[in-house]
């Protein structure tokens, strides 16, 4: 895909997309390959590296991530100054093929840096790689290809201690769209996921400091992974709570210190609030908000709806984490999961790499509907066939239909059954 296709060439993609999958049906999630663990480690790792000497065609995220780590090497605040004030500061840049390349095929030239220090020091190291895009982009896939190893080994861990199978593992190790949207488009939903992983490992070895650093980790890299806060006040009990919210506060204050530094935390949050309120892409409930709210006043309601449906998502969080009953593993897991799906189908915008955190952990349980997604996500694409990006209605109406029909026949009754029994 990354070798042959440009970004408008969606049909050629898709086709590609849905062979891929249908491979990875036949023999990952039909069974019908079995592998021992360092075999099939080896096999999905020769698979991402496949992809190392490629630049990324479905996503230009990584203009904006190595033009960071370039401000960061040359001792600039990314969330102090835009763009190209910031190359202003530099100077003798005018002309520059590579500066200029970065400054104009990013899409987010208008505001601060939205990504947390801690994602920035993997954008540091890329830039390492001299002003060589192609360079700082292999240095980026061999970052997420080693998480992409230690999330292997966390899952095989957590399955092994629980008593499962090591298919688990395969599922998301061949999964097409991890492969695509980590190694390929450069995205760090997997390094977020090992983060969650190795905090899932240590709750089950119930080891509270370690559990929360790693939680933290991915908080780091993310902000995402702060919806499952509330959920761990279930998973602790006693005095074990106030250590694991202890050390995460002090690590959560560590990681993010240097927002304070020349007062960057206004330019990060200033700018995840302009995200908040002025993007949409591949939303369920909210485009059938929106169009409803639009019919009656005519505008689009964005900027009310988008921290309106925010607040709705924590109250929802909030209830759902009341109700749900953990006793093992599996519960834990798969709570986050619930989680993750009340998240991602209330947001404005749900890119296709986003499902990756809740399809990881997913496959630690017997829910398959975040597999089901990473199947019909890839129609979301379709939204750059042309220069200017236009989404199809009536693919989103299949993409989001096919979710919602698998979870109304397979989750619907099972769901209900567990979050309402009370015991």
């Amino acid at each position: 895909m990354h070798y042959f296709f440009e970004r408008t060439d969606f049909l050629w993609q898709l086709g590609l997309y849905s062979l891929l999958f249908g491979i990875y049906y036949v023999t990952i999630i039909k069974e019908s390959v079995r592998l021992e663990f360092w075999k099939g480690v080896l096999l999905a790792i020769s698979l991402r590296l496949l992809l190392i000497p490629v630049l990324p065609v479905l996503s230009d995220d990584y203009f904006r991530f190595i033009f960071d780590g370039q401000l960061l090497l040359n001792g600039i605040n990314p969330y102090l100054y835009l763009p190209e004030d910031s190359m202003n500061m530099i100077g003798g840049l005018e002309g520059d093929p590579y500066w200029q390349q970065l400054l104009e095929e990013m899409n987010s030239t208008p505001y601060f840096s939205v990504y947390p220090p801690l994602h920035q020091v993997f954008f540091g190291l890329a830039a390492l790689g001299g002003e060589q895009l192609l360079i700082n982009v292999i240095i980026l896939r061999f970052v997420i290809i080693f998480f992409e190893v230690l999330t292997f080994y966390f899952l095989y861990r957590i399955l092994k201690q629980d008593g499962q199978s090591i298919h688990a593992l395969w599922l998301y190790a061949f999964n097409p769209l991890v492969i695509l949207e980590l190694s390929g488009n450069l995205h760090f939903e997997g390094i977020v996921l090992c983060g969650l992983l190795l905090s899932v490992w240590m709750w089950q070895k119930q080891q509270a400091w370690e559990s929360s650093l790693a939680w933290i980790f991915a908080v780091g890299v993310k902000l995402s992974p702060l919806i499952i806060g509330p959920f761990w006040l279930k998973a602790w009990k006693s005095k074990v709570l106030y250590i694991f919210f202890g050390i995460g506060f002090l690590g959560f204050s560590l990681m993010f210190f240097p927002l304070l530094v020349g007062n960057g935390f206004e330019g990060f949050f200033d700018s995840l609030r302009l995200y908040q309120k002025s993007f949409e892409f591949n939303a369920s409930f909210y485009y059938i908000i929106r169009n409803v709210w639009e019919a009656i006043v005519g505008y689009n309601p964005i900027v009310y709806l988008g921290p309106t449906l925010s607040i709705f998502t924590l109250i929802a969080i909030l209830v759902f984490t009341y109700h749900w009953k953990m006793k093992n593993m599996q519960d834990l897991a798969e709570g986050m999961v619930w989680i993750y799906l009340i998240y991602l189908l209330l947001q404005p915008v749900v890119h296709p790499w986003y499902l990756i955190p809740a399809f990881g952990l997913s496959v630690l349980t017997q829910n398959r509907l975040l597999l089901v997604w990473t199947a019909m996500v890839f129609l979301s694409y379709s939204a750059y066939m042309e220069e200017d990006v236009r989404e199809k209605p009536l693919l989103l109406i299949l993409e989001y239909g096919t979710l919602f029909m698998f979870f109304y026949r397979m989750y619907l009754q099972r769901f209900a059954k567990k979050i309402f029994k009370y015991t």
